[in-house]
């Protein structure tokens, strides 16, 4: 994981933490401590403490997705930066083989065209001295 990950990562737990802290301390134990209204039932408050449970685990679910998902974002991106290089590398390769197959090429096709010229010049002797 690199340093960017790391750091989001961390910044993500830091509000999984903030969350829970902001719920009146759930993860802590201290349900009972806070306040209750005298005019609301003692089960509204109980159902209120489920709900606020309920809501802290929620937002460390979300903070623990989104990690993963900077996670596979970081190894995306890695992987895709691989695959340029490893491109880069084939590219330069091919090239290297089109130039020198080209200049093979070029050089068989002019030893071709010399060699015909020297046919088609024997021919001319070759007719010039029967035709004499």
């Amino acid at each position: 994981m690199d340093v960017e990950a790391e750091i989001l990562d961390l910044k993500l737990r830091l509000e999984a933490l903030e969350a829970t802290a902001r719920s009146g301390g759930a993860a802590s134990g201290d349900v009972g401590a806070r306040r209750r209204h005298p005019n609301i039932p003692a089960a509204s408050c109980t159902r209120m403490e489920g709900i606020q449970t309920d809501i802290t685990a929620t937002s460390i679910a979300v903070a623990e997705v989104k990690a993963e998902i900077a996670d596979l974002q970081s190894e995306m991106t890695q992987d895709i930066d691989a695959l340029s290089v490893e491109l880069a590398g084939l590219r330069r390769h091919t090239n290297e083989h089109f130039t020198s197959a080209r200049s093979e090429m070029v050089q068989k096709f002019d030893s071709l065209r010399c060699e015909m010229i020297e046919l088609g010049l024997r021919l001319d002797r070759l007719l010039a001295k029967n035709g004499a």
